[in-house]
């Protein structure tokens, strides 16, 4: 199980260099240029989004640089200490593993974003609704990882009592 516990955090890593890597490519050699990736629906079309989020950018609520970069970091510890908590409790599979993988390469791509790069270098566009970077994909992969997992059942996860469990969870953060 330690392997596999290295293992996530390198896959992270790798995943983290990855997305940035692609940006910092763009933004030094490609920020102005355009074209058809699958014409006529979605382009290369780099963008910064300076809303830090998809919820401020979409519904212009005006959240701060700074407000964002404490929630992500916030979200960022929680998950990091459910995956603590799942591992004490010998929860960790596989497909958890990777679940995992993928929300907190999404959400430290998300945390480096708003530090580092002022906002987002969104690239993808899909004509006529959106535009997103491979942190978007990371954190698709993980919503769509957690939906399977619940259509399938997957260990008996419907029949988890979440109150019972969320119990567990805030007796486990305050015991650290």
């Amino acid at each position: 199980m330690k392997n596999s516990k290295n293992t996530i955090w390198i896959l992270t890593f790798v995943l983290i260099i990855i997305e940035q890597g692609i940006k910092i490519i763009i933004n030094n050699s490609y920020l102005n240029t355009t074209f058809p990736i699958l014409e006529p629906y979605i382009y290369f079309n780099p963008m910064f989004n300076r809303d830090y989020s998809w919820f401020n950018s979409m519904l212009q609520l005006g959240i701060s640089k700074w407000l964002h970069i404490i929630l992500v970091s916030v979200i960022l510890i929680l998950i990091f200490l459910f995956y603590k908590f799942l591992n004490k409790f010998n929860h960790l599979t596989p497909l958890i593993n990777t679940t995992f993988l993928f929300i907190f390469s999404g959400a430290a791509c998300s945390l480096i974003d708003k530090v580092f790069w002022n906002g987002s270098l969104d690239y993808i566009l899909v004509k006529g609704f959106f535009t997103f970077d491979l942190k978007d994909v990371y954190v698709s992969v993980f919503t769509g990882l957690i939906i399977i997992m619940l259509i399938f059942n997957y260990k008996g996860l419907r029949t988890v009592n979440e109150k019972d469990f969320i119990k567990k969870f805030v007796r486990f953060i305050l015991s650290r």
